[in-house]
């Protein structure tokens, strides 16, 4: 299932694909193209062969990013942390958070695809044709909330300075866990590592383009999307 969405991605997603498209930006050339999809296909939706690793990280992050006072009593007492990030210190770690609900979100878009398919009694391994089918049965509202996930990370990211914010803070957090091995052990050095690793990725990415380009791939891709998804279910009821 996931190799086949990897797939899904990556064929939608080559300029020679979407270059007659009436809303590309004039702004996209082959190069932004191709830099989008690998970060999506390297960092946030990777091969099968690195998801256990992903997943593990990201169940290991839930316990911090889901509770914010496990953070501040990594960084010190909320004034200390406010003095020293700023006033983009929530901002920073609302970063942190729709990444993880990114994630999340892809875990349960992929668990509700499979059960649609073993519905349908679709052997293994499955055809493009029937993982569009299986895309094509998902509710409506569920698909709109996993783009709207996407969209959201890509908001998020696309603003450099919180991500810059954002990093150091997962920096801090990585150091202090550092200095209470009795507490925090390996698995959540690598949670917090991967996590650190994944925005860094993204600030080299977006930090080449200017704002009205950034603001321009949000918009492109919950438009483009948007449009996949609901040419399957125009599909599916012809």
């Amino acid at each position: 299932m996931i190799d086949l969405y990897r797939e899904s991605i990556n064929k939608r997603y080559t300029f020679e694909n979407i270059k007659k498209d009436p809303n590309l930006p004039k702004s996209f050339t082959q190069k932004t193209v191709d830099e989008l999809r690998d970060f999506f296909l390297e960092n946030l939706y990777s091969s099968p062969s690195e998801r256990e690793k992903l997943d593990k990280a990201f169940l290991q992050l839930e316990s911090y990013v889901s509770h914010p006072s496990k953070v501040f009593g990594l960084l010190g007492n909320l004034a200390s942390a406010v003095f020293e990030f700023g006033f983009h210190l929530p901002q920073a770690i609302h970063t942190g958070s729709v990444t993880l609900r990114t994630h999340a979100a892809a875990r349960k878009f992929e668990n509700d695809l499979l059960a649609i398919a073993e519905a349908k009694n679709f052997p293994i391994p499955f055809t493009e044709e029937q993982f569009n089918e299986c895309l094509a049965e998902l509710p409506y509202k569920q698909i709109e909330q996993f783009i709207v996930e996407l969209t959201d990370l890509f908001k998020s990211i696309s603003d450099t300075f919180v991500l810059d914010k954002t990093i150091s803070i997962l920096g801090r957090v990585l150091s202090k866990m550092k200095q209470k091995p009795d507490t925090y052990g390996q698995d959540d050095f690598d949670a917090i590592q991967l996590g650190i690793d994944i925005l860094s990725h993204g600030k080299i990415l977006l930090s080449q383009y200017d704002d009205s380009l950034k603001e321009d791939i949000v918009t492109f891709i919950t438009y483009s999307e948007t449009k996949f998804l609901k040419s399957l279910k125009k599909k599916k009821k012809s």
